[in-house]
């Protein structure tokens, strides 16, 4: 059964989905980012896994972006640099280029998923920041610096290469101080040269973060305005001139924590707890509310609009419209996660997750994975649209997994980034594909 929403903590929040990643070569292996670990599906929902933060290398409030290679190895940026499992989450490694650097960011291409490229960006004087774009050609498996280092007054924050032009990369930040602005740094030579243009608006108390760039045109950027506790709400800005002029598209009530571009560019969403589901033409931006759904994440493909929500509130933690968000169809509820990855003893997993699944179980009002109920004794409280649970998960038939874990959790990034920074950093990630 589920716990009741007053009764529910995960690392002292709320048990939600904050990022949904589907496989480029699968489109039944789904990855979802949770307040509680990873959860992870091959059958599109049928039965889902879970795995812990500690052997990813992550905890606490940091939300870090995951990306699928074409390959199927999970790639994660962290805090204390780029995570990696070629085993389907069993084992985590570092890499060592990139090991105690924030890895603040990283994309898969649209149009081939053995290239991505991340950004790294580390204090390292009051002000004055060491930030590099860095990429793989070949699955994760070698990572090289791309082009030259930013400028060190830039912090940044998103990045996102357009898929028409994989030479062109775009990386938003913050610029300057002591009166910080926000900016987008645009390169045509990934990396070799960097051209700095301002967003109007923007600034310490107004981040940008990039939403998405238009699958056929690298000019056409949407990026999102996330502002402070008691400004104005957040807000949807676009440019077709690569950022040399802005338009307003939507200002919204609150957090902004869904945006998704359709495949083929022609519609866009944007949603959050606040403001439900808003979809729009993009040849008119005409926006109109859908769906009142408390949206947390977005993510568009080929087999529709996925949609993280409050499972108490919308009756779904995952949700799937076929119909441009209308409607949804429940993918994953909160008491369908039914156990760890299936691993060998040896594994990281096993071995620093077997300890933390039992707590997890019972907050979340789990099933294990044979159908079987928790012990739990809470009332179950769901509420909303999205109907109920689609049943007991099945059996898992997957192999079990083996190699070495070497990923370790550290605060240490904490010194670099002042303090007020770092917990709005932190705040902010919930966002994006």
């Amino acid at each position: 059964m589920l716990l009741a929403a007053d009764d529910v903590h995960a690392n002292g929040r709320y048990p939600a989905a904050g990022l949904l990643v589907v496989d480029p070569n699968d489109p039944d292996h789904v990855l979802v980012r949770a307040t509680y670990g990873i959860i992870t599906t091959h059958d599109h929902g049928g039965e889902w896994r879970w795995t812990c933060e500690k052997v990813v290398g992550f905890g606490g409030f940091e939300d870090p972006m995951f990306g699928i290679l074409a390959d199927g190895r999970i790639t994660a940026g962290l805090f204390i640099g780029l995570s990696s499992s070629v085993n389907g989450g069993c084992d985590w490694t570092m890499n060592p280029s990139l090991r105690n650097r924030y890895v603040v960011d990283l994309a898969v291409e649209k149009f081939d998923a053995s290239r991505v490229v991340a950004v790294a960006s580390n204090g390292v004087d009051a002000g004055q920041f060491l930030t590099q774009l860095w990429e793989t050609t070949d699955s994760g498996a070698t990572w090289t610096q791309a082009g030259i280092d930013l400028p060190v007054e830039f912090l940044a924050l998103t990045l996102d290469p357009a898929p028409s032009d994989p030479e062109r990369v775009y990386i938003s930040g913050r610029y300057g101080a002591p009166d910080y602005l926000g900016v987008l740094q645009r390169t045509s030579d990934r990396g070799a040269t960097w051209e700095r243009v301002d967003i109007p608006g923007s600034d310490d108390n107004s981040l940008p973060y990039i939403g998405a760039i238009d699958p056929m045109d690298p000019d056409v950027v949407y990026v999102r305005l996330n502002r402070a506790p008691g400004d104005p709400s957040d807000a949807l800005i676009y440019t077709d001139t690569a950022g040399d002029s802005w338009t307003t598209l939507f200002e919204g009530k609150g957090d902004m924590l869904g945006f998704a571009l359709s495949p083929d560019g022609s519609q866009v969403a944007i949603g959050g707890p606040e403001d439900g589901l808003w979809v729009a033409p993009t040849s008119t931006f005409q926006f109109e509310q859908v769906a009142e759904i408390g949206v947390k994440c977005l993510t568009w493909t080929e087999r529709g609009l996925y949609a993280c929500a409050d499972e108490f509130r919308d009756g779904f933690v995952v949700g799937l419209s076929e119909n441009g968000g209308r409607s949804f169809t429940p993918v994953l509820h909160l008491d369908e996660v039914c156990g760890p990855l299936e691993c060998d003893d040896q594994s990281g997993l096993t071995r620093n997750c077997a300890e933390e699944w039992g707590p997890t179980q019972l907050l979340l009002g789990a099933k294990s994975c044979d159908g079987s109920p928790t012990t739990t004794t809470s009332s179950s409280t769901t509420t909303g649209a999205g109907g109920s649970s689609s049943g007991g998960p099945r059996e898992d038939s997957s192999g079990g997994c083996s190699a070495p874990a070497t990923a370790v959790s550290s605060r240490w990034w904490l010194t670099l980034i002042p303090l007020g920074l770092a917990a709005a950093l932190v705040r902010r990630r919930a966002r994006r594909h």
